[in-house]
């Protein structure tokens, strides 16, 4: 009998809501989602759900459960629920980021989530003015921002970047991302780790030798 292999794909795991990443889970819904995986669902290791695949032997309703980027929350917020359940997931971590590393995106959001005043002025990075007055006109805002960054190459996005922090003045999170400490807290309670490049660039968006580099470089890290 043909099976299928359901891959839950998450980010982040907030404590709270947060109106500048509508987009991201809350605690709440991830244990409600849980709960509903450990009744309804086998949910398996990812490396032993490949092989049960490969083989012929998987599950009916085989789910495994994954988090990208290495974010600190997917152990202080997502692995008690996971503990709760007994569920089993895998975290794949862009290596640079480990120990008080910020990706660029972040940067981004948190700059402009304490930017003073009702408005900022971006022009002097070609980045255009913003209304920043509420939270969800803070949210536009981070939203045009990254679509303007995004395709930039590296080098150019890190000095944009950087720019907008300079010019906001005011210091930035430095622990959304695991530790290493924590991850190999995640490692010890059972949780599989997976390399997910170093720095995450968009892999096809580079040429070969540096895409090769970023996702060998990660997995001996």
């Amino acid at each position: 009998m043909d099976r299928h292999l359901l891959i839950l794909a998450y980010h982040r795991v907030l404590a709270t809501a947060d109106p500048l990443r509508p987009g991201d889970i809350t605690v709440e819904a991830f244990s409600r989602q849980m709960a509903v995986i450990n009744r309804y669902f086998n949910a398996l290791p990812l490396a032993t759900a490949v092989g049960k695949l490969a083989d012929g032997s998987l599950p009916r309703r085989a789910v495994c459960i994954t988090f990208d980027d290495g974010y600190a929350d997917n152990f202080t917020v997502a692995l008690p629920v996971l503990q709760r359940y007994g569920l089993p997931a895998c975290v794949f971590v862009a290596s640079a980021y480990l120990d008080g590393g910020r990706m660029w995106n972040d940067s981004i959001v948190e700059a402009l989530r304490v930017a003073p005043g009702e408005s900022i002025d971006l022009e002097s990075l070609d980045l255009g003015t913003y209304e920043v007055a509420s939270a969800a006109q803070r949210y536009g805002a981070v939203n045009k921002v990254i679509k303007q960054l995004k395709y930039m190459s590296a080098t150019d996005r890190s000095r944009s970047t950087a720019a907008l922090a300079e010019l906001v003045g005011k210091p930035l999170p430095d622990d959304l991302m695991l530790s290493s400490a924590q991850l190999r807290e995640l490692h010890g309670a059972g949780i599989e780790i997976g390399a997910h490049t170093v720095s995450h660039p968009i892999l096809k968006a580079i040429d070969s030798q540096s895409a090769r580099r970023e996702i060998v470089d990660s997995k001996q890290q």
